[in-house]
């Protein structure tokens, strides 16, 4: 006898949280998603039919329902084309179903979206908001000034030690992900900071470069919570400004000065090129200017 679909998703959570090992907040979100597949049904049929009985055309309606009456966005229609795609196939793997009929429903197209980055003008009001004559104040410039500067993620910051510093040339060694060493050339902006920061004495036996007030390594959260202090002082309200769009901002100058994109791909420590195309993004500006000159042609 062919199990009810309510059947059919109990036997399912067991699936993905037994045999999957699923993440509980997948697993949560795979079943309201199937939750509610099943109550649109209900009220559209009056009952909800076995697994069998569902078609394409009845996904189809649904997708069209939570889309253009729910305002369902594209994130959220490819998690739930994901959910309904998945169940079908537990179904279809153990024999209550032929052929799943969300097989050939495909996701919907992700808008891409451009990396957020600092304008020059932005850029330097960040770096004016440290006060220089606070404790942490050349502590706070010098983190800020790398983050811009070198490209460095957040966890790279975090990790850095003085001994990584070299000055002859003056670079920065950073352990990267997947534990890929790398040197990136610090320009003399982020040599004078880090170099004003070190002066201060430091009452601490860590190696590390970036310490709290207890003289202990700082944390990555320490950094997020510093990157936004600034920037709310500075008057930058770019998108919850973080550390990673400051990497964001560094691959972008780079870009503009036309720095070659394997070049840039090199200092971020991208493993692939596709990583680094997204920094390929022009301003309108630009775009003006570059039609402009077809006039003297």
């Amino acid at each position: 006898m062919a199990l009810t679909y309510r059947q059919l998703l109990s036997e399912y959570e067991q699936f993905i949280r037994v045999e999957k090992n699923l993440a509980i907040k997948t697993r949560e979100a795979y079943l309201y998603d199937l939750g509610r597949f099943e109550t649109w049904v209900i009220e559209q049929h009056a009952r909800m039919p076995a697994a069998g009985k569902i078609t394409t055309p009845m996904i189809r309606e649904y997708l069209n329902h939570v889309q253009l009456d729910l305002g369902y966005k594209s994130s959220t229609m490819a998690r739930t084309i994901a959910s309904l795609r998945k169940f079908f196939e537990f179904c279809v793997m153990r024999e209550e179903i032929e052929k799943s009929p969300a097989a050939i429903i495909h996701n919907p197209k992700q808008p891409k979206k451009l990396p957020v980055y600092l304008v020059k003008e932005e850029l330097v009001r960040l770096l004016k908001a440290p006060d220089l004559e606070a404790p942490m104040g050349l502590r706070d410039r010098a983190i800020l000034t790398m983050l811009a500067f070198t490209g460095c993620r957040l966890s790279e910051i975090v990790g850095l030690n003085q001994r990584d510093l070299m000055t002859q040339p003056q670079s920065v060694r950073v352990m990267g992900k997947g534990a890929k060493e790398r040197m990136i050339p610090m320009n003399e902006l982020v040599f004078e900071a880090i170099n004003a920061y070190l002066a201060e004495p430091r009452d601490s036996h860590s190696d590390a470069l970036f310490l709290n007030r207890f003289g202990r390594r700082l944390s990555g959260r320490s950094v997020e919570n510093i990157v936004r202090k600034h920037a709310l002082s500075a008057g930058v309200f770019k998108d919850r400004l973080s550390p990673h769009k400051l990497r964001h901002t560094f691959a972008t100058l780079l870009h503009a000065n036309e720095v070659d994109i394997l070049e840039i791909q090199a200092l971020l420590g991208h493993a692939s090129i596709t990583s680094t195309q997204i920094y390929t993004h022009t301003s309108s500006s630009r775009l003006r200017a570059a039609v402009d000159k077809l006039d003297t042609l």
